[in-house]
């Protein structure tokens, strides 16, 4: 009863951040530009209020310039938070695969995390040719698979070391107190 639970927690997580991405995909140019613009520009004008606070800057950008740095750094944080977004996905895939395969088939759920999350990718784009003043553009595709395989490296990463390090040492422990 407690691997259906978590099966259908981890499923809803993965099934709501997918339409997390799927509305972000819905804004139009306009929007989407827009708001991930002015995002940046918070951060930075946060960024420099805190180094300013503390000593570290002494820098205070007009407004022209503030906005110009924010639209040049626009379109790199875009494709980095596509990967971000699908890195998260991928993550989220793989575990609720291996948990419903009770950890016993790694590989197929590692593969099924890659299909969805590069299928998702896909499908996305493909939506984002009927939304108004976007493209589906297969770089993006190649920057959200990318994301989604540094994903899946980290869950991989993690599972190496807990299957063969930490999990070993606990259950080698245990034999020793045993005995």
């Amino acid at each position: 009863m407690k691997k259906v639970i978590l099966s259908i927690v981890l499923l809803a997580f993965a099934i709501l951040w997918a339409m997390g991405i799927y509305k972000l995909s819905s804004m139009n140019t306009q929007n989407s530009n827009g708001k991930s613009t002015d995002i940046i520009a918070m951060f930075i004008e946060d960024t420099l209020d805190v180094t300013n606070e503390y000593g570290i800057t002494n820098s205070h950008p007009t407004d022209s310039k503030l906005a110009r740095v924010s639209q040049l750094i626009n379109a790199p944080m875009r494709k980095v938070m596509h990967a971000s977004v699908y890195l998260v996905l991928a993550f989220l895939s793989i575990v609720f695969f291996n948990v419903l395969m009770n950890n016993k088939h790694y590989w197929i759920a590692l593969s099924l995390a890659l299909i969805v999350s590069v299928g998702f990718a896909i499908s996305d784009e493909y939506h984002q040719t009927f939304v108004s003043g976007r493209t589906g553009q297969p770089l993006d595709v190649l920057i959200d698979s990318a994301g989604a395989m540094i994903g899946i490296l980290i869950y991989t990463t993690y599972y190496i070391v807990y299957k063969n390090g930490y999990k070993k040492g606990i259950e080698e422990s245990e034999s020793q107190e045993t005995e």
